[in-house]
């Protein structure tokens, strides 16, 4: 963590803690990294986290696709379909729903 998020990290109660070490801007910033260098390699890359409130925030900022458990299923199915055919889509953010049977044999790398 930069020093003066760190700083917040520590003044703040339990809740803000954990937004803290969940939206720590280091964790963003190498994320983005690590999409930005696999993509430029090619490969298919899945982006998981259990806080939908990180993972919706960087797909949106990284404007890539995201699921969660909100996501139609029509909407899931396309997603995956794209990602697993096509080179428009190589990054996709999944949320813990990614831990049932969802089966993305083209993935490589996984952040």
């Amino acid at each position: 963590m930069t020093p003066d998020f760190y700083q917040e990290y520590l003044t703040g109660q339990k809740i803000q803690k954990q937004m803290f070490y969940v939206c720590n801007p280091n964790k963003f910033i190498a994320c983005e990294y690590l999409v930005e260098l696999h993509e430029a390699r090619g490969d298919k890359i899945i982006v998981f986290s259990d806080q939908l409130f990180a993972l919706e925030w960087l797909a949106k900022s990284l404007k890539r696709p995201f699921i969660h458990g909100a996501t139609s299923q029509l909407e899931r199915m396309n997603i995956l379909a794209y990602f697993q055919k096509y080179d428009t889509i190589n990054t996709i953010f999944l949320s813990k729903i990614g831990d049932t049977s969802i089966d993305l044999p083209a993935a490589n790398v996984i952040i």
